[in-house]
């Protein structure tokens, strides 16, 4: 099989590309996200996805914004004809066409069914199981992005092709595995084994069949084995019965005589609950006396305590009176001296506001007067400015407008007119070299040249065939230049002259000088135009000069209008010399200005220090006398507050002497009651409630749990009792001897069976071990091949293992490299995995494309990336091999330059 060319449309970002495969090697290269694996992945489909499959693989290969349907066309050779397949992925309503050379057509289901025919391999399910079953379809073949450092025989064996790879390994090694009769007793052996077992997996042993013999056997002798320990199960089940029922009996004795002793021990503590019970009530009783008595108490003391501490604060407030007046008449005496000084500091500060309010006021002035001055001087100096920027756009327009009528002509337009002259003049030199002349010395007949007469003395140059007559009986052909170079050359001077003339009057200049002259001035006005725009630069932007000339008429506006000798006019503010004195004046008239109003801020600024200490004294004054009132305040209310309390206190208890009265009958009520409340919790402590409670609840849980086990016990007898009397209806020694003898018959047959089982599970292995032991002779031509592959990469290429089993298929891959240990494929690197691998590949298919009419494709997708460039430029001599061995090698590769070494390969350029 061999891919011929290939169109994709509308496949994610491939709007519209067609390829045309090389039948050897193929090269498509570029850049990463040029679209190498959604090229790859779309050819893949197409072999081996139905048109119709959607879901989630539909929607991957959409391109965005899904304006239409993907598209595949493929062109290939199967079968030895040529096919035209056309798929379109639109889930339900995707269609497929296959067309052979002879222009018949299958569609649908029917195409499908034949493509898989061509291509040897079924395509994948319309289910979601598609996108992991497309992985195994050509696993050995197509090597996807990042998956080229993997073991192809790790695949599954529909993935790498194995039945078909074991038929032709066969088919080349000349050896037969088996003969007819050893096939005859292998089938016969492998057909009974297969009666009685399922053929198990990688992962999984063999089991004994479902419904053969043997599997019938075990079971009877299994259902035997539990109706044996079933009637067993019953003769154990009656002694249990046994032994219950007497154990039973014997515990209702025991329940029997401890039921009774309990009882009494209850009712004798209950008694004791009783008694328990009515000492707490007494002490319920009791106890809300004592604490009235004690609260009643506890009252009047602190009533008695109250009236003590009022007397002697009143005492002590009335003592505390006479000091705070005192020193309250000898500040208010202080006051009015005060107020007089604060008065006379308020006149003063007033006139030092006035005379810094008039030194502000001049500062500001002048200030105003220099501003006003600076603002024109920047105001003239702007519109001088924009005056020469003006003058510079000016001479600008002129050299364009000088520039425009110029030829569009640069130094490399004069160089290429000079080149057209020079060819011009070695095509005039060589065409030159080339005419023939023709002189006429003397004649006795008339010459003619090409019908012209020709005189004597005369003479011609010829530059192409001509024919002379002498007289009326000889021609003569002159063939200058020997044949056609003279009209070679002739043509070649006339098409350089037109070349020269045409570019000439392109630039409507009449001659070489006159374009080198036109470059040279074109070149001084670009030079000179180029000059007056850094003039024009350094000026400063136009649009913010005139913004600036605006803001500064505004702020002249904003300021006081100006003094008749601070109004210049304008000769006046370009005088240079006056302008700088005007402002040196006004600059030293500010300066002393700020120096009067800086003095007057000073003194004012000492003046309002002293008001603010003399109105901090005054202020200081006020709160002393204010704090003092309001101490004198608060003292009297304290002292009315003590009064009055004490008056409440004597208006409730009569006097202090009946108050003490009182209280000394409270402390005697109170002993009393304690005296007896404490007999009765001396006597309730004896008794222990808490403990009565507890041994009672104890006792009635104790009678509950024996009464329970009575009637529990008393249920298990009569259960017991009944089983008993049911089970003497059988008799189950004489059922058990039967079954016994049944499980025994049943034994037998499934030993017998089992020993069979062995036997042909014997045979089978040991047929299948010289299997084995032959079919190692036919993996030497795929080792051979690998060895020779990666002879292009490695110097002293390594030593391949592979060994093969009937049951495992291919297995065990490993390299060895002079005396180095053997490593297994999974442990070497990266990049020698790939090499590795890519051998095994080229090797697989080389040895199944003989199924193929003698050539398979090959596809790496970007299958390198961990090999150095020597080790790939190895790679790349091993493609070469394979493609000269049959194989259509086609390489995606994202390095165009190392894969342009390929000699022999056809390169496809992908995003150029």
């Amino acid at each position: 099989m061999r891919l011929l060319s290939a169109r994709i449309r509308d496949y994610r970002l491939h709007r519209d590309l067609t390829l045309d495969f090389d039948p050897h090697f193929t090269v498509i290269a570029g850049a990463n996200q040029s679209g190498k694996s959604t090229l790859a992945e779309a050819l893949h489909r197409a072999l081996f996805l139905p048109a119709k499959t959607g879901g989630e693989v539909h929607k991957g290969m959409r391109s965005d914004p899904f304006r239409t349907e993907p598209e595949v066309e493929l062109d290939f050779e199967a079968g030895g004809e040529r096919w035209q397949l056309s798929k379109r992925f639109a889930a339900t309503r995707g269609s497929v066409s296959l067309r052979d050379s002879g222009g018949r057509s299958l569609q649908g289901d029917e195409a499908e069914e034949k493509l898989a025919a061509l291509i040897g391999t079924a395509a994948v399910d319309r289910t979601t199981a598609a996108a992991r079953q497309l992985k195994d379809r050509w696993g050995h073949l197509w090597v996807w992005q990042g998956s080229a450092s993997g073991n192809p025989l790790a695949l599954s064996a529909q993935a790498y092709d194995h039945d078909r790879l074991v038929e032709r390994l066969q088919a080349g090694s000349d050896l037969s595995v088996t003969s007819e009769l050893d096939l005859a007793v292998l089938e016969d052996i492998q057909h009974r084994w297969s009666a009685i077992h399922t053929a198990g997996g990688a992962n999984r042993q063999p089991q004994v069949r479902k419904g053969s013999p043997l599997q019938l056997a075990r079971a009877a002798s299994h259902q035997a084995q539990r109706d044996l320990e079933a009637i067993e199960a019953l003769i154990a089940r009656q002694r249990e019965d046994e032994q219950a029922f007497q154990q039973a009996s014997d515990i209702l004795a025991q329940l029997g005589q401890a039921l009774p002793l309990e009882r009494q021990q209850r009712l004798a503590l209950q008694e004791r609950l009783a008694r328990s019970g009515e000492l707490e009530a007494q002490l319920t009783i009791q106890q809300p006396l004592l604490d009235e008595v004690i609260k009643n108490l506890a009252a009047l003391v602190q009533d008695r305590d109250q009236l003590r501490q009022e007397g002697q604060r009143s005492e002590a407030l009335t003592a505390a009176q006479a000091p705070a007046l005192a020193r309250l008449q000898e500040l208010r005496e202080q006051q009015p001296a005060l107020e007089s000084g604060l008065q006379q500091l308020e006149a003063q500060l007033q006139g030092q506001l006035q005379a810094n309010t008039q030194a502000t006021g001049e500062a500001r002035a002048i200030e105003a007067r220099l501003q006003r001055l600076r603002l024109r001087q920047e105001q003239q100096r702007i519109r001088g400015q924009l005056e020469l920027l003006e003058q510079l756009r000016g001479q600008f327009r002129q050299r364009s407008a000088e520039l425009e009528a110029l030829p569009e002509i640069d130094a490399a337009g004069v160089e290429h007119l000079r080149r057209l002259e020079a060819s011009v003049q070695a095509a005039r030199v060589r065409c030159e070299s080339l005419s023939a002349g023709i002189e006429v010395i003397r004649a006795g007949q008339p010459l003619r040249l090409d019908g012209e007469a020709l005189e004597i003395g005369g003479s011609r140059l010829l530059s192409q065939p001509a024919v002379l007559q002498v007289g009326t009986d000889v021609e003569l052909r002159l063939l200058p230049g020997g044949g056609t170079s003279t009209v070679d050359a002739s043509q070649a001077l006339e098409r350089a002259r037109q070349a020269l003339a045409r570019d000439l009057e392109a630039l409507k200049l009449p001659s070489l000088e006159a374009a080198a002259q036109a470059e040279r001035r074109r070149s001084e006005v670009l030079a000179e135009r180029q000059r007056l725009v850094e003039q024009a630069r350094a000026q400063g932007d136009d649009a913010r000069l005139r913004q600036r000339l605006a803001a500064i008429a505004q702020e002249l506006q904003v300021l006081p209008p100006p003094q008749e000798a601070d109004d210049l006019d304008e000769t006046e503010l370009a005088d240079g010399e006056r302008l700088q004195s005007r402002l040196a004046s006004l600059e030293e008239a500010l300066r002393e200005a700020r120096a009067r109003r800086d003095q007057a801020q000073a003194a004012q600024q000492a003046q309002q220090s002293q008001l603010q200490k003399a109105s901090q004294a005054l202020e200081a004054q006020r709160r002393a006398v204010q704090a003092l009132e309001q101490e004198l305040r608060e003292q009297q209310n304290q002292l009315l507050e003590a009064r009055t309390r004490c008056d409440a206190l004597l208006q409730r208890h009569g006097s202090e002497e009946q108050l003490h009265q009182a209280i000394a009958l409270l402390e005697q009520r109170q002993g009393q009651l304690q005296t007896a409340l404490s007999a009765l919790r001396t006597e309730l402590e004896a008794l222990d409630p808490a403990g009565l409670r507890a041994e009672d609840q104890r006792l009635a849980l104790r009678i509950t749990e024996l009464e329970q086990q009575e009637r529990q016990v008393t249920e298990a007898r009569i259960r017991a009792e009944e089983r008993l009397q049911g089970d003497g209806q059988t008799d189950l020694q004489a059922e058990r001897e039967q079954k016994q003898a049944e499980l025994e018959s049943h034994m037998q047959e499934q030993q017998r069976l089992e020993q069979e089982a062995g036997m042909l599970t014997l045979l089978r292995r040991l047929l299948e071990e010289e299997q084995n032991a032959m079919s190692s002779q036919y993996t030497a031509p795929m080792l051979s091949r690998i060895g020779r592959y990666l002879a292009h990469v490695f110097p002293q290429p390594p030593e391949v293992h592979l060994a093969y089993d009937a049951r495992g298929g291919f297995q065990g891959l490993q390299w060895r490299r002079g005396d180095e240990a053997a490593f297994r494929f999974e442990d070497l690197s990266t990049g020698a995995r790939e090499q590795f691998a890519a051998a095994l590949r080229v090797s697989m298919a080389e040895v199944l494309a003989e199924a193929y009419d003698g050539s398979l494709p090959v596809l790496f997708d970007d299958a390198f990336a961990n090999s150095d460039p020597e080790r790939q430029r190895g790679v790349h001599r091993m493609l070469q091999q394979a493609a000269g061995q049959g194989l259509q090698v086609i390489l995606l590769s994202c390095d165009a330059d190392r894969c342009q070494e390929i000699d022999g390969a056809r390169q496809i350029r992908l995003g150029a």
